[in-house]
């Protein structure tokens, strides 16, 4: 596409980002093996579209208002936190098994909607993306937009693809784990735990 410059160092760069293990990483592994590989594979798409919106958060100027902000930086950072730790909480807290609450079409909106809130208000994810995108996009053209949407598309689709392998054999691990009852309250706790420290991380790591 005119205006976009080096495209194959954009895509290898892309899969080294995507491929290296975060938060993004981890919580759709914590879904998969808690809840299944359908559960997975839905989180992973919820993730992507979370790289979607910022996508157009980045092309329409909203991410360098919020990253100049510091107020507003850090009110997406805490918003993010509190979002993890919930979800950790409510996963603890959770009387039935796991397994059996996924069975539902609601479950299904839940978890797609829990993976793009998780992705959406991680901060990083902004920076990154606004020290990213732009190095691939010629200065000085009259619409860049378009070429923004071009990278964070290709940027979604390799996240969708990496971590829709991630959920779907996180979640083949986890039907043999929750055979056992033993196990499957570990894996509730352990699941849990892991997104209150992701939250808690995310809330005290300085900047």
């Amino acid at each position: 596409m005119n205006g976009i410059n080096n495209l194959p160092l954009f895509i290898i760069t892309s899969v080294i980002i995507i491929v290296a293990p975060g938060p993004d990483f981890l919580y759709v592994t914590t879904r998969g093996v808690s809840q299944g590989k359908k559960a997975g594979t839905i989180s992973a798409l919820g993730i992507s579209v979370g790289l979607l919106i910022h996508t157009l958060l980045a092309a329409f100027g909203l991410s360098a208002i919020i990253q100049a902000s510091r107020i507003a930086y850090l009110a997406i950072k805490y918003i993010g936190a509190g979002y993890l730790i919930l979800l950790g909480i409510k996963t603890v807290m959770a009387r039935d098994q796991l397994f059996s609450k996924y069975e539902g079409n609601g479950d299904k909106k839940n978890v797609f909607r829990q993976g793009i809130l998780t992705n959406v208000f991680n901060p990083k994810a902004i920076v990154t993306f606004m020290a990213f995108l732009p190095q691939f996009v010629e200065m000085g053209i009259s619409h860049p937009i378009w070429q923004f949407l071009f990278l964070g598309g290709i940027l979604s689709f390799v996240a969708v693809l990496w971590f829709g392998v991630v959920g779907y054999f996180a979640g083949l691990i986890g039907m043999f784990i929750r055979k056992n009852q033993l196990f499957q309250n570990g894996i509730k706790y352990l699941s849990g735990s892991v997104l209150i420290l992701l939250g808690l991380r995310l809330a005290l790591k300085k900047e």
